[in-house]
C-alpha cells in the first residue's frame, strides 16, 4: 500500500469538505454554528499540512523559513502594533502562542508557495521577483482582510482605516514584509501543482464569501486574482509547450 498516496487523499479529502462545508455555510446560512469554530484553525492547518507534504525537499527549507517569518512578523504587529498597525487576535484560530494563532505560520507559508509557484515559469530578477510578489500579496490581503477582520473574526483591528475598517499602515506592512521573505528566501523551487491548486482554493474561498456578504471592492479584487491566475497558468502551459 502507498501510505503517501492515502495519506494526501485524507488531507486532501478533510480540506477539500471543510472548504465546502465554510463556503455553504455562509452562503446559506451567514456563516458557520457557534460550536464550528474549530473549523478554521483545522482548515488553515490542513491547507498547510498539503502544501509540506507535497512539497520536495528542496522546498521544505523555504517554506518554513516564509512560515516563520511571517508568523514572528505577527508577533511584532500584535505585542508592539509595528509593521501592521494595532490589532489583536481573537479566540477564534486556536491555539495562539504569544497572542498570535499558530495556524498563522501555515498562512504565510501558503501564500508564500502559492505565489512563488505562480512566479516561477518567468525567470524574472531577484528584485523584480521581490517587488511583484510584495504587490501581489497584498493583493491578496485586500481580499482577505475584510472578511477575517470582519465577519470571520479572526482579529480586530484597534485603529481602523477606511478600507473596511482596515488601516492603509497594513496593507505597507504586509508589503515589506513579503519582500523581505521573497528576498531572504533565495532558492527557486520546483515546479508544485498542489501548491498553486492550494493558493487558488483559498483565493476561491475567500472570494465567493464576499460575494455572499456583498464586498462589493474585495470579491472585485478575488475575482480579478482568481482571472490572472488563469491567465498566468495559460501563458505558462504555452511557454512550457515551445520547442
Amino acid at each position: 500500500m502507498n501510505w503517501r498516496k492515502v495519506i494526501l487523499t485524507a488531507l486532501a479529502g478533510a480540506y477539500a469538505a471543510l472548504w465546502v462545508g465554510g463556503v455553504s455555510a455562509h452562503i446559506l446560512k451567514g456563516g458557520p454554528p457557534p460550536d464550528a469554530q474549530w473549523a478554521a484553525p483545522v482548515f488553515l492547518l490542513l491547507a498547510g499540512l498539503i502544501v509540506l507534504f507535497t512539497a520536495s525537499a528542496a522546498n521544505l527549507g523555504g517554506l518554513l523559513a516564509a512560515a516563520g517569518i511571517g508568523f514572528v512578523a505577527e508577533y511584532m504587529g500584535v505585542s508592539r502594533g509595528f509593521l501592521f498597525g494595532r490589532y489583536v487576535y481573537t479566540g477564534t484560530l486556536q491555539p495562539l502562542l504569544l497572542g498570535v494563532p499558530l495556524v498563522m505560520a501555515c498562512a504565510w507559508m501558503i501564500l508564500f508557495a502559492y505565489v512563488k509557484q505562480m512566479l516561477l515559469p518567468f525567470k524574472l530578477s531577484k528584485l523584480a521577483e521581490m517587488t511583484i510578489s510584495g504587490v501581489w500579496m497584498v493583493a491578496i490581503d485586500l481580499l482577505i482582510d475584510p472578511l477575517a477582520a470582519n465577519r470571520l473574526g479572526y482579529w480586530r483591528w484597534i485603529e481602523a482605516g477606511a478600507y473596511y475598517g482596515v488601516p492603509a499602515r497594513n496593507f505597507l506592512g504586509w508589503y515589506v514584509v513579503s519582500f523581505m521573505i521573497f528576498g531572504i528566501i533565495r532558492q527557486r523551487p520546483q515546479s508544485d501543482l498542489w501548491a498553486r491548486s492550494v493558493g487558488l482554493s483559498i483565493l476561491l474561498f475567500f472570494t465567493v464569501i464576499a460575494l455572499a456578504y456583498q464586498l462589493a471592492l474585495a470579491a472585485s479584487v478575488g475575482l480579478a486574482l482568481s482571472l490572472a491566475h488563469v491567465a498566468l497558468a495559460v501563458i505558462s502551459n504555452r511557454r512550457q509547450a515551445e520547442p
